[in-house]
Order: structure tokens, then C-alpha cells, then sequence
């Protein structure tokens, strides 16, 4: 339990660190890339305020002055390209990379072919009016190439860091679920001493109360509260032994795989003459409630079980179906084989399970019908031990059911191959 706990939190953590790596890189490279262009209108910014003085405008048309003059003392403008239109938009000059032949005074960047620029827009006026345009145009590929080589080492840096984020998150889980271990062993021990000092007493409320009972009843005294105070010590007896069985299966659970592998291999017992002592326990309140119970299909095998765990899932289901199950209602028992595991069916034409509760049954101390009370409808406790018996030995349980119809609960439990022995028995009780 704890065990998966650790990783589970482990898990979260490299997950949402893998996220915010992700998102953290994401961002990165846009406000990487963001800054590159930025950058790139900066340049073309202070270059088109430079060259103001080496563009003519006297003229009909403005022209470069002694342009080929100004490169050659400052080359390095001649990465950008430079050109001139006159108040027409038609194209009268250009210097350095071809660009974008055409002018362009709405948009800060433009695609011709494969190539991309960022574009620099200023109008040329003389003697208050417009004569013409200069534009500049930077190409965007060392942008592109920039963010790309920005983008690769966030991603190969990745495996490094998301490794060392799931270490930390290892470690940092395991310091977080101590606490939590502590204070669930502590509960468990807690509930398991309960259990045993609450178990005699109990039983011995009960057989008193029984045999006072029924000294009365021989000199012709009946009394009702001696029957609650039987039906309670019972009812209590049956709690704590559920208590008992839960904090063994938890006990079990934090034990480790191989712990449960060990007990797993040990335990084996037979499907048919467990279900029969089951049925022939039950007859007889079946019988008094009016209810038919019937076994029908029994294929026999060895179960990796132990006897006790399964007349306890076998218990529990037939007491939920008892409960759940009005007069002259009927309860069916089956149990079929596959390759490797063992179904074993028990059906009822009961009062059935809302599908809004159909996923919360086996929390324990949840009960379904909430206006039952809790001396007629259980302490909810008797599902929770079926799925965690079943899951301990490696089986599962599953349940369909249709709110008025009834229910139908499926244990699916793991059976010994060498020993299989198959047999059908049709048998009513």
C-alpha cells in the first residue's frame, strides 16, 4: 500500500515537473524568440535613423547621395536590404539582398517563397510632403536558426533534468509518506487490538444473553430485550470480526509483494465444498425470509485461497443478497471455470444499485440504501473485504446491476491448473 503510495506521489511529481519543464521551455523559446525580433526592429530602427543624411530629396524622386561611399566605410549594412519608392510605391532603388521588391507599409514582417523579413517603414517627406518611401528589410533566418538551437538544448537537456526531478520526487515522496505510514500502522494496530479485546466480551454478551434467554423461556418468561441485547452482542461480533479481517488484509498489503506471493502460494482450497457449506450455512435464513436459493453450475477447482478468505467473500455476498432481497425473491449461486481463474456468480433479484453508487460500494462503511438502519443494512464493511480478498490474491470483483431487478456480484479468483478438476452439479436448496 504504501509502496504504491511513494510512487504514486513520485509519479505526480515527474509528471507535473515533465509539464512545467515543457511549458517553462515553451514559453522560453517564444520569449527567446520575441526578443530576436525586438532586437532585429532595434537595428533596423537605428540603421534607417543613420542613413537619413545619405538619401537626396531635392529631386523629383529621392535618391541614395554617394551611397557606395557610406557602405564601404560601414559594410556591415550591406546584410540588410535597403530601397527607395517614390510617393507611388513604385521601386527606384535598392541596395544589399534583393528582400522583397515591393513596398510594404502595414506589416512588420513578410514572406516571399521560403524567406522571411522583418520590415522598417519610414515615409520621406520635403518641404512638408511626401516624396517618398525607405524601407529596410532584415532577413529572419538567424532568428529562426537562433530559436531552433534554443529550443534542441532545452530538449536535450531534458532527459537530465526530468531524471533528476523524478530522484527528488522518489525521495521527496518517501519523507511525505512516513508520516502517513506511521499513522496508518499505528490505526491498524489499533483496530486490530480493538478487535481482539472487543471479541470476547462480545461473544460472551451473546452466549449469555442466549442462555438466560432461553432458561426464561423454560419457565415460560419471554423477553424481547434479551433477544436485541443476543441480536446486538451478534451484529457486534460481526463487525469486529470484519474489523479484524481488514486490518489483517491491510497488514498484509503493507507486508510487501513477497509477503503476499508467500501466503498466496500456500493457500488452496476447493470451489465446490466451499460454496456448499456456504449455501448449506445460509439455507435457513433464506428459508425464514422466504427467499429461494438456488445453486445451479458448480465447476470444481482449487482456488489460490485460503479456506477462511473465501467462506468469508462467499459469507458477505449471500448475507448483502439476504439483506437486499425482499420475500419471495430469488438468489442464485454459481461458479464457472476458465483457463486459469474461477468465476463464482451470485445473482439476486433484489432491490438493485442505483448507477450513481455503483462505484462507491466498496468504500467502506458505505451503505446504498441510506433509509435502511444501521441494525438492518450492515456496517457497510462486507464488500470492502470481497475486493480486498479478492485483489489480495490476485483476483477481482465486479458487479452489474438494475435498480428494481436485482444484482449480480462476479469474484474472479485464480485456480491451481496442475489440480483442475472439472464437474457440473445442478443443485437446489
Amino acid at each position: 500500500m504504501f509502496r504504491n503510495f511513494r510512487w504514486q506521489i513520485a509519479i505526480w511529481f515527474f509528471a507535473l515537473s515533465s509539464v512545467v519543464y515543457i511549458t517553462l521551455s515553451l514559453a522560453g523559446g517564444a520569449y527567446f524568440y520575441n526578443s530576436l525580433s525586438n532586437s532585429m526592429d532595434h537595428e533596423l530602427k537605428v540603421v534607417g535613423s543613420q542613413i537619413g543624411h545619405a538619401i537626396d530629396l531635392s529631386g523629383s524622386n529621392p535618391t541614395f547621395r554617394d551611397w557606395l561611399r557610406e557602405v564601404e566605410t560601414e559594410p556591415a549594412r550591406s546584410v540588410m536590404a535597403m530601397q527607395l519608392f517614390d510617393s507611388n510605391g513604385k521601386l527606384l532603388e535598392h541596395y544589399g539582398p534583393t528582400g522583397i521588391p515591393r513596398l510594404i507599409t502595414n506589416r512588420t514582417e513578410a514572406t516571399t517563397g521560403s524567406e522571411s523579413y522583418r520590415i522598417f517603414h519610414s515615409k520621406l517627406t520635403h518641404k512638408g510632403s511626401i516624396v517618398g518611401h525607405l524601407q529596410l528589410q532584415l532577413n529572419t533566418a538567424k532568428r529562426a536558426e537562433l530559436t531552433k538551437e534554443f529550443l534542441l538544448t532545452m530538449a536535450y537537456m531534458a532527459p537530465f533534468v526530468l531524471l533528476g526531478f523524478g530522484l527528488c520526487g522518489y525521495f521527496v515522496s518517501g519523507m511525505a509518506a512516513k508520516p502517513i505510514e506511521l499513522l496508518v500502522s499505528t490505526l491498524q494496530r489499533l483496530v486490530a487490538d480493538a478487535g481482539h479485546e472487543l471479541n470476547t466480551p462480545a461473544s460472551i454478551v451473546q452466549a449469555r444473553a442466549q442462555s438466560l434467554e432461553r432458561k426464561l423461556s423454560k419457565h415460560g418468561h419471554y423477553e424481547n430485550d434479551l433477544k436485541i441485547i443476543a441480536n446486538s452482542a451478534e451484529r457486534m461480533g460481526y463487525i469486529v470480526k470484519n474489523l479484524m479481517v481488514l486490518a489483517e488484509i491491510d497488514s498484509i498489503g503493507n507486508a510487501g509483494k513477497s509477503a503476499r506471493d508467500s501466503i498466496k502460494n500456500k493457500a488452496k482450497t476447493g470451489l465446490q465444498e466451499q460454496i456448499a457449506n456456504a449455501v448449506s450455512e445460509f439455507s435457513e435464513r433464506f428459508a425464514e425470509k422466504n427467499i429461494n436459493l438456488e445453486v445451479t453450475t458448480i465447476e470444481d477447482a482449487l482456488a489460490v485461497t485460503d479456506r477462511e478468505s473465501l467462506q468469508c467473500i462467499l459469507a458477505n455476498l449471500l448475507e448483502n443478497a439476504l439483506k437486499y432481497t425482499e420475500p419471495g425473491g430469488k438468489v442464485t449461486v454459481s461458479c464457472q471455470l476458465s483457463a486459469t481463474a474461477a468465476q463464482i456468480k451470485i445473482s439476486d433479484s433484489g432491490i438493485g444499485i442505483p448507477a450513481d453508487d455503483l462505484s462507491r460500494i466498496y468504500d467502506r462503511f458505505y451503505r446504498v440504501d441510506k433509509s435502511r438502519s444501521r441494525s438492518s443494512g450492515g456496517a457497510g464493511l462486507g464488500l470492502s473485504i470481497v475486493k480486498a480478498i479478492a485483489e489480495r490474491d490476485g483476483g477481482s470483483v465486479a458487479v452489474s446491476s438494475t435498480l428494481g431487478k436485482g444484482s449480480e456480484f462476479i469474484v474472479t479468483l485464480p485456480i491451481d491448473k496442475t489440480t483442475l478438476v472439472a464437474q457440473n452439479l445442478h443443485t437446489r436448496f
